[in-house]
């Protein structure tokens, strides 16, 4: 691909032997001499305009854009700054290039329209887009691996061949707190993506119908993605709720089981520090049948206790 330079600039090119069907030079962050030549060619200085945080310079405008994407089954953050002119497309990516971005690639290779800056930043847009798309889909399947252990949870408590320790309920959560952090992310991208497609779809000239109508097309789908987002975090939300409440009634039940125990063993405890005072006339210590009264009384008080809360159904 050849850019038109500025007055008195040096000429530009990519090592490509033919020229693309598009308008997008794409520079590596590891061959930072390429950001040299750009900024001698069309005057665009990227490092300079990162570090001021500027969005906007002359022509160009900048749009940082963070993304998650599904690469060969693992998630992978990456993070790339478009500079978007009027007859210019450049992206500063890093290396090896994320996926969505050679997706783009391939798709302006074989579509014959997007022969202008913006329309390939259309579809550069809707790559990154459908990537996390993609993202939500597997973390939604990440998620019903995790409701199946949820489920095995909640089982538990009711069943009496197995229980279910402390362990079975952090491991989950351990895993849903992943998944929300990865949604953050998500939203994040989302809203970049959001403002850079709107950005550019303000800009665009009036008689460029077909390609205001791409743009708003995009913009729908980005907020689709967007709704697609919230539902995903909506379910790790009620996860986490049902992870947090199996906890709960499992430690509720161990200390009804101890309160049981105390209430059962309380009426031995009295009796026995009654008769252990030093008192110096008690005639029950004399009767011949003191002691089995005692142990007679003592059950029957111990069992009253438990037949009461057996009756409430404080045992289930």
């Amino acid at each position: 691909m050849t850019l038109k330079p500025r007055p008195g600039a040096q000429r530009l090119t990519t090592h490509d032997s033919k020229p693309p069907a598009h308008d997008w030079l794409r520079i590596s962050t590891a061959a930072p001499g390429k950001l040299d030549a750009l900024k001698r060619t069309l005057g665009i200085d990227i490092v300079r305009t990162l570090q001021s945080n500027l969005n906007q310079d002359g022509e160009f405008t900048f749009f940082p854009i963070t993304f998650l994407s599904v690469d060969q089954g693992r998630k992978k953050g990456s993070r790339v700054v478009f500079v978007l002119g009027r007859d210019t497309l450049v992206s500063l990516e890093p290396s090896p290039a994320p996926q969505p971005l050679e997706a783009a690639l391939a798709r302006l290779q074989g579509d014959a329209g997007a022969v202008s800056a913006l329309a390939s930043f259309a579809v550069v847009l809707q790559a990154i887009n459908d990537a996390t798309d993609e993202l939500l889909d597997s973390l939604n399947d990440e998620l019903g691996k995790v409701l199946v252990q949820t489920n095995s949870v909640l089982n538990s408590l009711e069943a009496r061949d197995r229980d279910f320790g402390v362990s079975d309920v952090v491991s989950a959560q351990l895993d849903l707190g992943q998944v929300e952090e990865l949604l953050s992310d998500c939203i994040e991208s989302q809203l970049q993506l959001a403002l850079a497609a709107r950005h550019t779809l303000a800009r665009l000239p009036v008689d460029q119908e077909h390609l205001r109508a791409r743009f708003r097309t995009l913009i729908d789908d980005i907020e689709a993605v967007e709704e697609h987002v919230s539902f995903v975090h909506d379910r790790v939300r009620l996860l986490q709720t049902t992870n947090n409440m199996a906890l709960n009634v499992k430690q509720n039940q161990i200390v009804k089981v101890f309160s049981v125990v105390t209430a059962v063993f309380l009426p031995a405890m009295l009796i026995s520090t009654y008769y252990s005072m030093n008192v110096v006339n008690m005639p029950i210590l004399e009767w011949q049948y003191g002691e089995p009264m005692i142990i007679a009384l003592t059950a029957g008080l111990a069992l009253l206790p438990l037949l009461y809360v057996k009756h409430r159904g404080w045992l289930r």
